[in-house]
């Protein structure tokens, strides 16, 4: 219900902070402080980016955004109060570790969650949003000031969509319903995949790497920018405010 209250409070402020000044990248990157990220191959991507690309030419940007990424990371995985030994798992200081015990752990002031690519979440929504109602349940016990954010899933090439017919849709529908329950339960949704898509609908081929599930430096960069973008929106609805830098 706290946590509820605040969007409601963010949206009624919307309407005056409609002409909000755009911050600094420096300024915006801030949002991203005292973070962690938890998903899948798709934040192992980005992971490298961030490392290999970002943070060469910005070395404080995303300094104190801890990721917990695994290949084949999955969102019913992400449910579960304790590790599952038959699957893939986020690890913590060289042990696996359930979401929940991680946020008791760090406390942090946001987190981030993508997964689902493992789940093929889109061919069971309503189960799919019953991992997200556990995700959330958990982590506003283990750590009730942490904001939490769930990602779009990205889409997924038209070579990729020829291969597996309407996974496209099924993807879309479930980030449709993700926004609706995020709503509903009271947390951030940042949809990144309308960005990321051509003309047909489908992950643009110079923005994905050769499997059409992933996305290259390209597709990571626009990625990048939708945080930015997301920060300055939190902003303008007067739902946060960045520290004031030294000269």
């Amino acid at each position: 219900m706290k946590r509820l209250l605040a969007m409601l409070l963010c949206l009624l402020l919307l309407g005056g902070s409609a002409c909000a000044q755009r911050l600094t990248d420096d300024e915006l990157i801030q949002y991203y402080e005292e973070s962690v990220y938890v998903g899948d191959s798709l934040g192992e991507m980005l992971r490298f980016y961030v490392n290999g690309v970002v943070r060469k030419a910005h070395p404080t940007y995303f300094q104190s955004l801890k990721f917990f990424t695994a290949h084949g990371y999955r969102l019913e995985t992400a449910a579960m109060s304790y590790p599952t030994h038959d699957d893939t798992n986020i690890m913590y200081k060289g042990n696996a570790i359930a979401v929940g015990n991680l946020m008791s752990k760090l406390t942090p002031r946001n987190v981030f969650i993508l997964a689902g690519l493992r789940d093929r979440i889109g061919d069971d929504i309503p189960t799919g949003m019953t991992y997200i109602e556990s995700i959330v349940k958990m982590i506003s016990e283990a750590s009730p000031d942490t904001r939490i954010h769930f990602i779009s899933l990205t889409p997924i090439s038209a070579e990729v969509e020829k291969k597996a017919p309407g996974r496209q849709g099924k993807w879309d529908a479930y980030n449709a319903e993700l926004e609706k329950k995020c709503g509903e339960l009271g947390v951030f949704f940042i949809n990144i995949a309308p960005s990321l898509k051509d003309e047909n609908g489908f992950l643009a081929p110079k923005l994905a790497t050769e499997d059409g599930y992933h996305l290259n430096n390209d597709g990571n960069a626009i990625w990048v920018q939708l945080l930015l973008d997301f920060a300055q929106t939190q902003y303008e609805n007067g739902c946060w405010t960045p520290a004031v830098q030294e000269p």
